[in-house]
């Protein structure tokens, strides 16, 4: 079909992943189901059309109107939205050359992909009287309901998402004893205290901090739990992460380690906890967990490191896996990037001041690279003392040269005047695309650290590729390196096992000597070169890009002054969403 319609035929394999094994047929009845495709844009999908449908075709098509519409909305989700104004998705299709957009929306409401979302205004007393009586004779009556729409996945997870923390508050107890308490109390700080106070007493919390301060915080809450009886865990955003706090969590021998007797809180990544289990049926870049409200986890306590990064999906699932009465821990980084997928949840969770929200103080940076995250976390880009070289800054002149530095930092700097090896080394990118994008470097450093003609589906024994959209096998975010593959499929050593992953899930995968920020986050390398252009800056990446760095951060800088004014001056875009009303129903 895509041949008969001068389609570009690389859109096939992404077009029948999409759309499932009836891809053609149901193409053949509504071409426009091409824009659900990602990267199709409406000049395409129109032009696909007249292909398919010929020259009768119409632009006022119900179907293409429908379409458009479900096509604004997705983009305004990958912006982080869910929910739209109505008013700006009817100027959307106007602006598409849609003749009748409010039957556009009528047509994609038909379809069930999208959702009317209008929201009754919250209003106080002076709404409170009959119209007419107040002093002027007219009154002044409750504002008129705010119209909006959603794509119904994310709109019914982010209602899935309150539901299940509501119930939690609702539902539970102390999970000890006042006098067991005040003794894990003990002699703790003030903010650690209340820390482990909200955590034992209340069914959700919110805990906010530094990276280091999170990590030991939530591994104290979880160890002095564990010694009390509570079924306790603490769940790292990949296997990775969830291997470094594992190896810190101090032992009843204090050795290190969970203790031979199995005493200790597990301390897995969430997708580990969740169960992943495989299903075909699954839409693209989504997986299907054995844990949920029918089989929830065995756990009186769970502890999520780096919640910032739980888009509405996620959490909605998560939710839905803790039993009644359980107590959720969200553990989130102020100032960094917010969730890769639609919502907010912690902030709005924090926000809607349902539940509890513990401020850890900071503890003075352990060494220069904690001493530049924070800086520009508080929105400055000072030049720090760094003897040993832990932080570097290396200019370029422009994104070729960029990458140019950032292969020569992998390849021979770091390891050797520094001896961390490249292994441990970790490039984060602003984007995937671009000159010095994610994809650019990449490229670089296959060929400069493991040059071969991508046997395997672009891949070779050796390439270190990383999780781009959910898997069985590892979640997003998580890095592994290539061991082989042939028609069984590719074989990739992940931190949790070996995997075989079929071409549907390897193209899942992109190469991972370089990651953007957003699928870096959570999992802390001993050295990271940060490449840096002039364009997609602002102070959350900075601080999300830097914050992944323990031991050295090089950061490449080819945007000159437009850094320091984006750590000064951008923050996240704001997103709409409905979390923090919905809890407070």
């Amino acid at each position: 079909m895509f041949a008969e319609t001068s389609t570009p035929a690389a859109l096939a394999a992404r077009t029948a992943a999409r759309l499932g094994p009836a891809a053609a047929a149901r193409l053949r009845a509504d071409p426009w189901r091409l824009l659900r495709v990602p990267g199709v844009r409406p000049e395409q999908a129109d032009h696909f059309a007249r292909a398919l449908l010929g020259p009768g075709v119409r632009p006022d098509d119900p179907r293409r109107g429908g379409a458009l519409a479900l096509h604004l909305l997705t983009g305004a989700a990958r912006d982080g939205h869910t929910v739209t104004p109505l008013a700006a998705v009817l100027d959307g299709l106007a602006g598409l050359g849609v003749a009748d957009p409010r039957g556009a929306v009528e047509a994609a409401l038909d379809e069930g992909e999208v959702v009317p979302l209008t929201e009754e205004d919250e209003f106080g007393d002076e709404f409170g009287e009959e119209p007419g009586d107040d002093a002027s004779g007219g009154g002044a009556g409750p504002p008129e309901p705010e119209e909006n729409l959603g794509v119904a996945r994310w709109a019914l997870a982010e209602e899935a998402a309150a539901e299940g923390l509501q119930r939690l508050t609702a539902t539970a107890g102390p999970l000890l004893d006042d006098a067991s308490v005040r003794g894990l109390r003990g002699r703790l700080a003030e903010d650690r205290s209340l820390a482990l106070t909200a955590a034992l007493g209340t069914g959700v919390s919110v805990l906010r901090g530094t990276p280091g301060d999170l990590a030991r915080t939530a591994v104290g809450i979880a160890r002095a739990a564990a010694s009390r009886g509570v079924r306790a865990a603490v769940a790292a955003p990949t296997d990775r992460a969830a291997a470094g706090m594992a190896a810190a969590l101090p032992a009843p021998d204090g050795t290190g380690g969970t203790g031979a007797d199995g005493a200790g809180p597990v301390v897995a990544s969430l997708h580990r906890l969740l169960e992943p289990v495989h299903d075909p049926s699954a839409a693209p870049g989504t997986v299907v967990y054995g844990r949920g409200e029918q089989r929830p986890f065995d756990l009186d306590l769970l502890i999520v490191a780096d919640a910032a990064a739980l888009d509405v999906e996620l959490c909605a699932v998560l939710a839905e896996a803790c039993p009644d009465g359980a107590h959720l821990v969200l553990c989130g980084e102020p100032g960094v990037l917010p969730p890769a997928g639609p919502g907010r949840p912690l902030e709005d969770l924090a926000e809607s001041e349902t539940v509890p929200v513990v401020e850890l103080d900071a503890t003075p940076p352990g060494g220069p690279v904690a001493e530049l995250t924070e800086a520009v976390r508080a929105g400055d880009l000072p030049a720090v003392d760094a003897p040993g070289r832990e932080v570097v800054i290396v200019p370029a002149a422009d994104p070729g040269e960029a990458v140019h530095r950032a292969v020569q930092l992998v390849g021979d700097s770091i390891p050797r005047a520094l001896e961390i090896p490249v292994a441990d080394v970790q490039v984060v990118a602003v984007a995937a695309g671009g000159p010095a994008g994610a994809a650019a470097l990449n490229a670089a450093l296959k060929e400069r650290l493991n040059p071969g003609p991508g046997a395997f589906g672009g891949f070779d024994p050796g390439d270190r590729v990383v999780v781009a959209a959910p898997l069985p096998h590892a979640p997003l975010g998580e890095t592994g390196a290539v061991t082989g593959g042939g028609p069984h499929g590719l074989d990739v050593e992940f931190p949790a096992g070996p995997a075989v992953l079929s071409p549907a899930d390897a193209a899942r995968l992109r190469h991972g000597w370089a990651v953007t920020a957003a699928l870096g986050r959570g999992t802390r390398r001993p050295a990271v070169v940060a490449v840096l252009p002039d364009a997609g800056l602002s102070r959350p990446l900075a601080v999300t890009a830097f914050g992944t760095a323990v031991r050295h951060l090089s950061v490449v800088q080819a945007a000159g002054p437009a850094l320091a004014r984006a750590v000064r001056e951008t923050g996240a875009p704001a997103r709409r969403t409905r979390l923090a009303r919905l809890v407070t129903r």
